[in-house]
């Protein structure tokens, strides 16, 4: 109990929180490239099992599934992928222990090895398989291409040396690979049986197959026309990868609607067309996608019936249970006083109590962000001082006290009791909105488009606009972000295949550069707007910049890309008219929204 807890002891636990440079929940938003540390695993336990017996089934056969997880926000969509992270760890670590004797009855229990990947916020239309590729690429790591060159090359098309003198011949190890892989993966065959065999060109090879962008002469020297961001050999690559990997890939799409949300019906079904082709072309694959509760109905509308027909029975996550957040609780605290090397209290709701979480709970109904923004915002009032851990236990004995009926609207409600202030502090909490952006190539991209267009209808302005825009270099296709099209003159949107806009874009910025320069080139464009991170540099950059003055370079830092993004439906930021001013110069100067609207009541 609290009461056994000494003085010392709480001035202590009080003091480490105090001086704790983060928090405990201070990540109530799960995000995909941070980790969840407390998993309760009880109230998913239902889909864990629906999913691990998809891997199994795809194990034995190949094919690939897709199952839909709906929940409203904030019940644990991203979260859910995290734990099924951990349980991947755990498998591996497993078979790695296992012996040849005992790997039969274990291979009963569960398949042999899997692994899990994050898509994050499916990008649009724009270069979904690249992504989808880049973001395996990342996850296994670079030895995937050992793994599945030397099971090809070296086992399956006869590279393997002979001897000391006896080195295999390249082109009709290729030639072999080509016989089971034609057409469009011709290219692929060669980019492998190259990265394995040919120390001179491996380096070349691994770019290539990696996705980077590459010279003329480059692509030349390896005797390809194509690249892997076209999405045809970029499929390619994913088969290939796939087939010869011994374990199931599964495919974790979150926040399936952000297509939709961003771009409209047509983005979002293109999207959709991309994962009926992952789903109907590609073997070994388990295709998870999580999905807003309140938009699935409209997101199977616009699937069509082969698609629906074909999927798993959605899986719904439930929210916490009281006991659940109590044991979420706990064992989030546990791991804070852990971290700062103390043996947890001997209460273990320290420095909240148990009636103020089943008040949270009653508030949140068990929605499990709500309920730990709410149990980390009461710490912070205890830490700051703003209220006392007695005062705290005072609301929670208050609380057992006053189970009465609602009082009436007309009564006064005395908000100098603790209990008062608790409720409204609570209120107060819930009212706000947490809106969690991910600022990469694709949001920014799809919102930078969505801006423009905003502007340009506002401004009465004629103008066409189209995302992913192909246009021909030589033999081969390229493609931009997006084209629009104003009084005859048609403007190249480009973007850097990067991660995060805190930093530099690096060689990434240079091929962008170069793709707009390209295109310039071709006359495919007249005009070209590059959006790259501040700070982004580099001599071939900026040399393609100052002999390019068509290219409009356009700066963006992490926190001007989420305002650009979260203000693309509503009303522009300066830096998105900034964008939007490079197409319609005359559209003048940036107003602020505040002094917009007092000019009109002025008016």
């Amino acid at each position: 109990m609290y009461s056994e807890l000494s003085d010392d002891d709480k001035e202590m636990y009080l003091d480490v929180l105090r001086e704790a440079p983060i928090l405990p929940f201070s990540n109530f938003v799960s995000r995909g490239d941070i980790p969840d540390r407390v998993d309760i695993a009880r109230v998913r336990s239902y889909i864990d099992r629906e999913v691990y017996r998809l891997v199994r089934q795809t194990y034995r056969d190949r094919s690939s599934r897709l199952i839909p997880i709906l929940g409203s926000a904030g019940t644990g969509k991203t979260h859910a992928y995290h734990s099924f992270k951990d349980k991947e760890r755990e498998n591996r670590k497993k078979l790695e222990e296992t012996t040849e004797e005992e790997e039969v009855e274990v291979s009963q229990l569960e398949p042999v090895d899997w692994t899990i990947i994050y898509v994050p916020s499916p990008p649009a239309s724009i270069r979904v398989l690249l992504h989808v590729y880049t973001c395996i690429i990342e996850e296994v790591g670079p030895e995937i291409l050992d793994i599945v060159s030397k099971k090809l090359v070296v086992e399956k098309w006869g590279g393997k040396k002979g001897g000391l003198f006896q080195k295999p011949k390249v082109d009709e190890v290729i030639q072999k690979g080509i016989r089971e892989f034609p057409g469009v993966f011709a290219d692929c065959v060669k980019a492998l049986v190259t990265y394995q065999l040919d120390k001179s060109k491996k380096a070349l090879a691994e770019r290539w197959l990696l996705g980077e962008d590459l010279e003329t002469e480059e692509l030349a020297e390896l005797g390809i026309n194509s690249v892997v961001e076209e999405d045809d050999v970029c499929l390619a690559m994913i088969k290939i990868i796939t087939e010869n990997l011994d374990r199931v890939l599964i495919l974790y799409f979150d926040e399936l609607e952000s297509p939709y949300r961003m771009l409209g019906e047509a983005a979002e079904r293109k999207f959709l067309e991309i994962l009926k082709r992952l789903y109907n072309e590609v073997k070994g694959l388990v295709i998870i996608i999580a999905v807003l509760k309140e938009i699935w109905p409209r997101i199977l509308e616009i699937a069509d019936q082969p698609l629906r027909s074909r999927m798993e029975p959605e899986q719904e996550l439930k929210p916490f249970s009281l006991n659940d957040l109590k044991i979420f609780y706990s064992k989030t605290m546990e791991t804070f006083w852990d971290d700062n090397n103390l043996n947890p209290p001997l209460y273990p709701l320290f420095p909240l109590n148990e009636k103020l979480i089943e008040m949270i709970y009653e508030k949140t109904q068990g929605n499990p962000r709500n309920s730990i923004k709410l149990c980390r915002r009461f710490i912070d009032k205890v830490v700051i001082e703003e209220m006392s851990v007695e005062e705290l236990m005072e609301a929670g004995a208050d609380i057992v006290a006053t189970a009465k009926p609602p009082l009436p609207e007309e009564e006064v409600v005395d908000f100098s009791k603790p209990r008062e202030i608790i409720k409204k502090t609570i209120e107060e909490i819930l009212a706000e909105e947490e809106y969690v952006i991910d600022v990469n190539p694709a949001s920014v991209a799809g919102a930078t488009l969505k801006t423009i267009m905003k502007i340009g209808e506002n401004k009465g302005k004629d103008f066409n606009t189209q995302m992913e825009f192909k246009f021909m270099l030589g033999k081969r296709s390229q493609m931009l972000a997006a084209l629009i099209e104003y009084k005859g003159k048609k403007w190249g949107l480009e973007i850097p295949s990067i991660k995060t806009f805190d930093r530099s874009a690096g060689v990434a910025g240079y091929y962008a550069a170069k793709r707009l320069k390209d295109a310039l080139d071709q006359k495919a464009v007249d005009e070209g707007i590059l959006i790259v991170p501040t700070g982004s540099g580099g001599a071939k950059f900026e040399m393609i910049l100052e002999n390019n003055a068509e290219i409009h370079k356009v700066e963006l830092n992490n926190d001007s890309g989420e305002k650009l993004i979260a203000n693309a439906l509503t009303y522009p930021t300066e830096k998105g008219w900034e964008i939007a001013s490079i197409i319609f110069p005359d559209i003048g100067d940036y107003v602020p929204q505040e002094e917009e609207s007092s000019e009109e009541d002025t008016e």
